[in-house]
């Protein structure tokens, strides 16, 4: 760990506080000298750091993507988990999988602050523009071979959602199977890759990707206005280093016990799509009905013309109001 680093974790440490260089200097075991240093090279960073006169330094809350600030919010058993944290990227799931390939040691979060080469499913773009939204993807690799897909990716979508309200407060809509709406627009999308090892053909690694719209931007097409939205109209109410800590909390809070499928009932008491009629496609076939439910393996129970039908997977493109 870096000198800056290791000061602003000791000043994230003492938030009231105003440390003095001699003091910050005798906990890290470096020369005032190196503290001014580090205070500037933070300063230039874009970190917002208070300077008093014969009293030293203090940090003040930046929404500048920082691991000693994250960390400040991850449970204590989290609290060496890597995070790698990139100015831009072109996508951080292609990061983390190039890692899995290099066989890192997992697990292992990947989170830009901005991305030039966002995807979502299918392939579709995902804007990602700087200071205005959260990008992070989490490389695993499992312990058991995944028997339960769908309860898996509903339950990263109820971490997300648990996140969100833990620290603003704020209760969002889940569409099957993972994206997230507020206002009835489209907020966060999910994607999960998996890995597989060509000699075994097992999942070797899984990647799950958060595309996370946090504050609003010009930059969304215009075409996709009146479908896409932010977390935050107006000035935030928290840090995305603030949110990002919360999804990794309850995403491996979850993780371990998932498969039970005791989050379910949350899961669909905020589901979107319960009770309305909707389209869902699923390769080239459109299927038109109402959701009776979500099941407890995570999958879609439709009423159609044709009876109840049960669907793992596909895109549902159209809710009815």
């Amino acid at each position: 760990m870096s000198t800056q680093e290791k000061l602003l974790t000791l000043l994230l440490e003492h938030p009231t506080e105003y440390l003095s260089g001699e003091r910050l200097g005798q906990e890290l075991g470096v020369s005032r000298t190196a503290i001014w240093k580090a205070v500037q090279a933070l300063k230039a960073a874009g970190y917002q750091l208070e300077t008093k006169a014969h009293q030293g330094y203090r940090y003040q809350s930046a929404d500048i993507l920082s691991a000693p600030v994250i960390r400040q919010d991850l449970a204590p058993k989290l609290a060496q988990i890597p995070l790698n944290i990139f100015p831009q990227l072109p996508s951080t799931n292609q990061t983390a999988k190039k890692a899995a390939a290099d066989n890192v040691t997992t697990p292992q979060i990947f989170i830009a602050d901005q991305q030039t080469a966002g995807y979502g499913r299918y392939g579709r773009n995902f804007v990602s523009p700087e200071q205005k939204g959260i990008y992070m993807s989490l490389l695993l690799k499992p312990a058991h071979p995944l028997t339960d897909v769908g309860l898996l990716t509903t339950a990263v979508a109820t971490a997300v959602f648990r996140a969100i309200k833990a620290t603003t407060g704020i209760t969002v809509d889940i569409k099957w199977v993972n994206d997230l709406y507020y206002q009835d627009k489209k907020i966060c999308g999910i994607l999960s890759e998996a890995i597989t090892d060509f000699e075994s053909q097992q999942i070797s690694h899984l990647v799950i990707g958060i595309g996370l719209n946090f504050a609003t931007t010009p930059l969304i097409p215009a075409e996709l206005q009146n479908k896409v939205g932010a977390l935050f109209q107006g000035q935030p109410l928290i840090t995305r280093n603030q949110l990002i800590g919360a999804i990794i909390t309850q995403f491996f809070d979850l993780y371990q016990t998932y498969p039970d499928g005791d989050f379910l009932n949350e899961y669909r008491a905020h589901s979107l799509l319960i009770g309305r009629k909707v389209t869902l496609q699923q390769g080239q076939q459109r299927i038109t009905g109402t959701v009776k439910t979500i099941n407890d393996t995570g999958e879609l129970v439709l009423t159609t013309i044709a009876g109840e039908q049960v669907f793992g997977s596909g895109e549902v493109t159209k809710v009815h109001f």
